[in-house]
């Protein structure tokens, strides 16, 4: 039977740079780490682009189902709906102001 052992106060050795042993970058580090960022901020726009295109073919999808959906609607049914919306609600109603 293993018995494992488990250190609680263990503290690890970080040691933290002064401003002394700091090291300032060079110009190509600096201009690599700008050429990458360059390359990150483009797909982050490719990635955009396609969430806006996805948002707009769904848009036109549910546009053409209620399409479909009023079109494929019995005529009955659709007289059914009039009268349900023609019937006054129960409840409190707004007084106009002039």
């Amino acid at each position: 039977m293993e018995v494992e052992v488990v250190i609680l106060n263990y503290k690890p050795n970080i040691h933290f740079m002064s401003a002394e042993e700091q090291k300032v970058p060079t110009k190509e580090e600096v201009v690599s780490f700008l050429k990458e960022q360059i390359e990150v901020k483009k797909i982050q726009l490719e990635l955009q682009k396609l969430n806006t295109e996805l948002a707009t073919a769904r848009a036109e999808e549910y546009r053409a189902m209620a399409f479909i959906a009023q079109m494929t609607t019995d005529p009955e049914e659709k007289k059914l709906d009039e009268e349900d919306e023609e019937q006054p609600q129960s409840g409190r109603t707004l007084k106009k102001v002039k």
